[in-house]
C-alpha cells in the first residue's frame, strides 16, 4: 500500500514539534536548579569597593561552597583584576549577603564583572561546570553581572 503524500507532509511537519518538545522534556528538571547572584551594591570605600552580592541557592541541594571567579572590567572594557570569591555554606533556598572589600579597587571605574568561571562547587551531585550553568547573575547597581 503506498504512502500518502499528505501523510508524509503531515509528518515531517510534526516530527520537529515532538523533537522539541522532548528537548524541553529532558532540560526541565534542571532549569530549576539555579544559584542567583545578584550584585546588590557596590560602595566606594577608603582606597578599597565593597561589592555586596545577594545569593539565592535554588539547586534542591544544601551548598557547602562555591568559588567564583571573577574578572572586573574597566569602562573601557580592559580586564583590571581577577580573583576567586568564596560564598560559604547556603541551605537549600537560603539567601545570603556577601561582602567583599576589594583594596585599590575604584567602584567607579567599573562597567561590568565578569563571572569567569566557578572554580569550586561542593554540593551533592554538583560539579564546578554544572554550578557554572546553574548560575544566573544579575545587578541592581551600574556595574553589570554576567557569564
Amino acid at each position: 500500500m503506498p504512502i500518502r503524500k499528505s501523510f508524509l507532509i503531515g509528518f515531517s511537519c510534526l516530527f520537529p514539534l515532538l523533537h522539541a518538545s522532548a528537548q524541553a522534556t529532558e532540560a526541565a528538571p534542571n532549569s530549576d536548579r539555579v544559584i542567583s547572584v545578584e550584585l546588590n551594591n557596590a560602595q566606594a570605600l577608603e582606597g578599597a569597593c565593597r561589592l555586596s552580592f545577594l545569593i539565592r541557592n535554588d539547586l534542591g541541594v544544601p551548598l557547602e561552597t562555591m568559588g567564583i571567579e571573577i574578572v572586573m572590567l574597566d569602562k573601557k572594557g580592559l580586564a583590571q583584576d581577577l580573583m576567586v570569591l568564596s560564598t560559604g555554606a547556603l541551605s537549600e533556598g537560603k539567601r545570603r549577603l556577601r561582602q567583599f572589600d576589594l583594596p585599590d579597587v575604584d567602584c567607579d571605574a567599573l562597567s561590568e564583572i565578569l563571572i569567569n568561571d566557578v572554580s569550586d562547587c561542593q554540593a551533592e551531585g554538583m560539579t564546578a561546570s554544572s554550578c557554572l550553568a546553574a548560575l544566573r547573575p544579575s545587578s541592581r547597581t551600574n556595574i553589570k553581572l554576567g557569564l
